[in-house]
């Protein structure tokens, strides 16, 4: 994404050999690396179900703001999560990596629904999850029409239209 080597964002399309480690599904591009960290296990010794929450979280919120969403502040246009779904699929354990993936499934007038992934390598697909965001404007709550500009960046790095 940028040259800077503290971005935690991966494009696939740049590091194939990561999508091919991770047995990523073709489809998507934009990702971030994790590693399940000690203090994200549950009493099971697994990853605790909310940690793909918050890795989820972390996928989208870059996702946005890399097509032109502003960062969080009192005067900016923020996403509400109006809706969330989690399918777990395999249980992940102290230290084993994962790459999170992000992507958009479809975009009305003022809300996006997105995908979501978490690959293991020895694993494939541990999660998938779908959300839906609304557009806001932070001060006042009121909805927002997703810019023409985000829009046609989504679209062209996804190489869809919406």
């Amino acid at each position: 994404m940028t040259n800077d080597p503290f971005e935690p964002f991966l494009d696939l399309k740049e590091r194939p050999e990561i999508a091919r480690e991770f047995n990523i599904e073709a489809g998507w591009r934009f990702a971030l690396a994790r590693r399940a960290l000690f203090a994200e296990l549950d009493a099971l010794s697994h990853l605790n179900h909310t940690t793909f929450l918050r890795y989820f979280e972390d996928a989208r919120i870059g996702y946005m703001m890399h097509h032109g969403l502003s960062a969080p502040g009192p005067d900016s246009t923020g996403c509400v999560l109006a809706r969330l779904e989690a399918d777990y699929k395999q249980p992940i354990f102290y230290d084993e990596r994962l790459v999170i993936t992000v992507r958009a499934a479809k975009i009305g007038n003022t809300s996006i629904s997105l995908e979501y992934g978490a690959w293991s390598a020895e694993k494939g697909l541990a999660c998938q999850s779908t959300s839906l965001l609304v557009l806001v404007v932070t001060t006042s709550g009121e909805k927002e029409r997703i810019p023409d500009a985000m829009r046609t960046s989504i679209s062209a790095f996804e190489g869809r239209e919406y």
